[in-house]
């Protein structure tokens, strides 16, 4: 396999790995507030409406969850928990943090693949030119010389006689 296809595949893998990572530490929820001695029934129902009043969009998942956007880049998933006589507020990242994070990590693995490509495009050049195009260039390395005109034969090109039938030049 050639060197820069596996290269980025690499790259590939690592980003991946990546996103996946920062997607599940996005989505754990972490705690916000406590709402002392309330029912979590009662105090879903007051939540939204003092949230739609504000224009806020709401909009409730099927998990009981509760997603509140105020823009694209403004919007968070709350997730009410009855704790005995209290009430736990945990907030899920959205997605537009993740989306950030994906996109630096991103930006970083390119530049990091672009740099790995373009080594590896250097020592293959660099490779070609010593050991092909030079040798080709001053008529000296294997499989270099002129063709005698008497036998059709490769000779190197400092040979005053052909090696194979003999003929002097």
């Amino acid at each position: 396999m050639d060197a820069c296809l596996i290269s980025a595949l690499v790259v590939v893998i690592i980003f991946v790995v990546g996103v996946i990572l920062v997607i599940l530490i996005g989505r754990r929820p972490k705690l916000l507030c406590s709402i002392p001695s309330r029912d979590v029934f009662t105090y879903r129902h007051e939540l939204i409406n003092k949230l739609t009043s504000q224009n806020y969009k709401i909009k409730e998942k099927e998990n009981g969850n509760i997603f509140i956007e105020k823009d694209f880049f403004s919007a968070t998933t709350l997730v009410l928990k009855q704790n005995g006589a209290n009430i736990d507020i945990t907030f899920i990242h959205s997605n537009t943090n993740s989306f950030l994070i994906v996109f630096i990590v991103l930006f970083l693995f390119v530049w990091i693949g672009a740099i790995v490509l373009a080594i590896i495009a250097d020592s293959n050049s660099k490779g070609f030119r010593n050991n092909e195009l030079k040798p080709l260039l001053t008529g000296y390395g294997p499989g270099i010389g002129r063709m005698c005109p008497s036998c059709g034969r490769s000779i190197p090109m400092d040979a005053n006689l052909c090696l194979y039938c003999g003929r002097k030049f």
